[in-house]
C-alpha cells in the first residue's frame, strides 16, 4: 500500500517534488482532496463529493441538527397559526349564531 509513498517531508525522485500526503480521491500522493493538482478535482461525482465534505466538516453536523430545529420550529409554529386561526374562526361563528337568536327573539 505505502510501498511507494515517501518517507520524508519532500522526495525529489527525477528532480520532481512530492509531498508526502495522499489524496483522499484518486489516491496520489503529492496533494490533497480540495487541490487543484487533483485530477478528480472538477470531474468527481457530485453525490460522493457532498458526502465526503459532510463528512470530513465538523460543523455539517452542528448545522444539520440546527437545521433540523429550526424545520421542526417552523412546523409547530405553523401548527400553532393553524389552531389560532380555526379558534377565531369558532368564535366568530359562536357570535354569528348568538345575533341570529337574539333577531328571532
Amino acid at each position: 500500500f505505502l510501498k511507494n509513498a515517501p518517507s520524508k517531508g519532500l522526495f525529489m525522485p527525477l528532480g520532481k517534488e512530492v509531498k508526502v500526503m495522499q489524496c483522499w480521491r484518486c489516491k496520489a500522493f503529492g496533494h490533497r482532496t480540495g487541490d487543484r493538482e487533483c485530477p478528480l478535482t472538477v470531474s468527481g461525482n457530485e453525490k460522493i463529493e457532498t458526502q465526503r465534505q459532510a463528512r470530513e466538516d465538523p460543523m455539517s453536523r452542528f448545522v444539520s441538527k440546527k437545521s433540523k430545529l429550526r424545520q421542526e420550529k417552523y412546523e409547530r409554529v405553523e401548527q400553532l397559526k393553524q389552531l389560532i386561526a380555526d379558534i377565531r374562526k369558532e368564535e366568530k361563528e359562536r357570535k354569528r349564531r348568538k345575533e341570529e337568536r337574539k333577531l328571532e327573539k
